[in-house]
C-alpha cells in the first residue's frame, strides 16, 4: 500500500464481558481524498501522539462509522475533529442519539469521497448494516466485521472465541454471521460485487492485512455465502 494515500493505525482493544477481557486488535484506516483532506474509517482511540501522525497525512474532514457496531470511539473522534463530517449507516442515529451524525453512507456523498472511494453496502444483515470501502488509487478493499484475520491471538479468551467462531489464526468470516443474516441471496449479491473489484490489498478492522493473493483469499474466505455456480443442463 502507498502510505501517501492510505495508512492504517492499530490499537489493542479489550472487549469486556468475559473474565479478564477479550483482547482483540482493532484498526482504523485513513484515506487521503485529495486537496489535503482525510477520511478516517472506524476511528480508534486517538491520543495526541496518534493525532500528530494523522495530521502529517492531512486534515480530517470525514469520520466514517462502517457498521452499526463500530461506533464506540466515534464521539471522542468527533470531539477531537469538530469540523469533520460524521457519516454512518442509517440506523446509527437512533442507536446513538447523543452523537452528531451529519449524513448517512447510503446518501449523496461529497465529490471528494466519491472520487476516492467506492462504497458497497453489504445487504441482508440489517442488524450489522456494514459498508465496505474500495480505495481506487491503491486497489485496497477495507472491511470491518465481515472478515477477521487474527493470525496470532493473545490470551485464552481470544483463542477460545476465535476457535468457536471459525476465525482462529486465519482469514475467515465469523460463524456469527449465520445468525445475523436475514437474506442470504442479498448478501451473496453484495459479496459478488466485492469480488468484481480490481483489488490488490485487503484490510480488516481486526487482524493482519492481506497483501498477497488478496482476491483469491477473499473468495475463499467468503465461499460459504457466495451464490452456487450455475450449471448448464447436459446436452442430449
Amino acid at each position: 500500500m502507498e502510505r501517501a494515500q492510505l495508512a492504517t493505525f492499530e490499537t489493542a482493544q479489550v472487549i469486556r464481558g468475559v473474565p479478564g477481557g477479550f483482547h482483540f486488535p482493532a484498526r482504523m484506516t485513513a484515506i487521503q481524498l485529495g486537496a489535503g483532506e482525510l477520511a478516517l474509517i472506524s476511528p480508534i482511540p486517538i491520543d495526541d501522539a496518534l493525532a500528530q501522525g494523522i495530521a502529517e497525512l492531512g486534515k480530517v474532514s470525514y469520520l466514517l462509522a462502517p457498521n452499526l457496531h463500530h461506533h464506540l470511539y466515534l464521539g471522542a473522534a468527533s470531539a477531537r475533529y469538530p469540523e469533520a463530517a460524521v457519516l454512518a449507516p442509517p440506523g446509527l442515529a437512533s442507536k446513538r442519539p447523543e452523537l452528531q451524525i451529519h449524513g448517512t453512507l447510503d446518501g449523496e456523498l461529497a465529490a471528494t469521497l466519491r472520487g476516492a472511494l467506492e462504497l458497497i453496502r453489504l445487504e441482508g444483515a440489517p442488524s450489522v448494516d456494514e459498508y465496505a470501502f474500495f480505495h481506487r488509487a491503491t486497489g485496497t478493499l477495507v472491511v470491518t466485521d465481515l472478515l477477521f484475520n487474527v493470525v496470532h491471538p493473545q490470551g485464552f479468551w481470544a483463542h477460545l472465541i476465535l476457535q468457536l467462531t471459525g476465525c482462529h489464526g486465519c482469514l475467515a468470516a465469523s460463524r456469527t454471521w449465520r445468525l445475523l443474516v436475514k437474506d442470504r441471496a442479498a448478501l451473496g449479491r453484495s459479496l459478488q460485487r466485492l469480488l468484481e473489484l480490481p483489488l490488490r490489498t485487503l484490510v480488516m478492522a481486526h487482524g493482519e492485512i492481506v497483501r498477497d493473493d488478496a482476491h483469491a483469499r477473499l473468495r475463499e474466505a467468503l465461499r460459504y455465502w457466495l451464490p452456487a455456480p450455475r450449471t448448464l443442463p447436459a446436452r442430449a
